[in-house]
């Protein structure tokens, strides 16, 4: 009997996809190996599972804290704040500690803001903050100030250096007006003394044009003016800028009196008035006849021509009824103190020339004046003659005409550091013919 062989043994199965350690069960479906497939078998992987999303943070926490923080409108941050917490609390979102921020600070800011309200503060800060703006606009480098402009200098100190003043208007309390100012001639510096001596004269013109009637100036208004320095004439500051100023209290009211303000006979009465002033005024230097006989006699000459002009100016003209009696009184006298003025000035000797010099001045009598001043409606008590001495400031200057002068503003720089010029005494340079102008010489 024939045995048969024992069967060969197969191969072991070899791990394939799907089959094995490591590998998942093959998909359903799946054709298990040595199956038919209708296709490219299609490589299979587990699914994977979703991320968790992240918890956001809530923009209205954001802004309640921000709003809050700034205080630019309290009540807003106190609003988005209490929202904020309501949407975290419902959608899980981030940021409570930010929204609780938020409400603090704005109900704090808030109840603030309701006792300014109620005490009045809203008033002060609007009244402090236009102010404010008012100054800022107001203030002007003293190279820019023209005639009519009221101003206050820094600290209300004249008597020192100032770049900038603040100009206000005249209805104010102010330190300074400006009355007028000039351009000074040539292409050189003339110097300080030079324009200092010029400036005397030529401001008080100026003065006299923008105060007609000087009876009505304040007894505090002094003739102030600004000179060029030498560095300032360099950059093209070649201006005088005259003006009224006080270093005793503040000016109240516009000293202004001109043409535009006074009617015609004022106007003629006064130019007459005023141009004999000028020329009394401009003496010689020295103190006695003895020392400049010839000097003295030619200045008699100029006063005695300026009365005899004064005389035909207040004849020739009609005057009002009222006042036509004492404004002929007034000009007799001019005739009579003008031909004694015109003997001193052919005197042949000092006696002679005190002796009609003395006739002129008790020819004119203070009365008269005061009664033609009357009847013309103008100023009757005497300003304070006292002499002042002359000192110059410094000055720049803008340009323009106007009646008396070259509209300008003034400013110096000697030392390099930026315009500056200051008003007041002290230090500048002497030396006047007692117009009671003065100045200080800026850096």
């Amino acid at each position: 009997m024939d045995i048969p062989p024992p069967p060969v043994p197969e191969p072991p199965a070899q791990p394939g996809q799907g089959h094995g350690p490591g590998w998942p069960p093959p998909h359903p479906g799946q054709p298990h190996p040595g199956q038919p497939h209708p296709g490219p078998q299609q490589p299979w992987y587990p699914y994977p599972q979703p991320f968790p999303e992240p918890v956001s943070t809530s923009g209205l926490a954001v802004a309640s804290l921000v709003t809050g923080i700034v205080c630019c409108v309290p009540p807003l941050g106190l609003v988005l704040g209490v929202l904020a917490l309501r949407r975290i609390r419902r959608r899980g979102q981030r940021g409570k500690g930010m929204a609780v921020a938020g409400v603090v600070l704005s109900s704090i800011a808030t109840l603030l803001a309701v006792v300014f309200v109620v005490s009045g503060g809203v008033g002060a800060l609007w009244d402090g903050f236009r102010e404010g703006i008012d100054d800022a606009r107001g203030t002007r480098s003293t190279m820019d100030l023209r005639k009519g402009d009221c101003f206050n200098v820094p600290g209300g100190e004249l008597e020192r250096e100032v770049v900038d003043v603040s100009v206000v208007p005249c209805t104010k309390p102010h330190d300074g007006e400006v009355s007028g100012s000039f351009k000074l001639e040539g292409s050189s510096f003339p110097g300080d003394k030079a324009i200092t001596e010029i400036a005397d004269r030529r401001c008080w013109a100026v003065e006299q044009e923008y105060a007609m009637d000087s009876w009505a100036l304040p007894v505090e208004a002094e003739s102030y003016y600004y000179t060029p320095s030498s560095r300032s004439w360099r950059l093209g500051d070649h201006a005088v800028t005259c003006s009224f100023a006080t270093t005793s209290g503040k000016l109240k009211g516009s000293v202004r009196n001109d043409a535009r303000r006074l009617d015609a006979d004022q106007v003629t009465y006064l130019r007459s008035s005023n141009a004999y002033d000028r020329a009394l005024a401009a003496g010689p230097d020295k103190d006695r006849v003895e020392d400049d006989l010839p000097g003295f006699k030619k200045w008699a000459g100029q006063v005695s021509q300026v009365l005899g002009q004064e005389s035909v100016r207040l004849r020739g003209r009609q005057w009002p009824a009222a006042a036509q009696a004492q404004v002929s009184a007034r000009a007799k006298e001019a005739e009579l103190a003008g031909g004694e003025w015109a003997k001193a000035a052919a005197a042949a000797d000092v006696e002679t020339f005190y002796t009609h010099s003395a006739a002129a001045d008790r020819a004119l009598r203070q009365a008269t004046e005061i009664a033609a001043r009357r009847a013309l409606r103008l100023a009757t008590t005497p300003p304070n003659t006292d002499s002042g001495g002359s000192t110059a400031g410094t000055g720049g200057a803008d340009g323009g005409t106007d009646s008396g002068g070259t509209d300008s503003g003034g400013t110096g720089d000697e030392s390099g550091s930026g315009g500056g010029t200051g008003i007041g005494g002290g230090t500048g340079i002497g030396g006047g013919t007692g117009t009671g102008s003065s100045g200080s010489k800026a850096v």
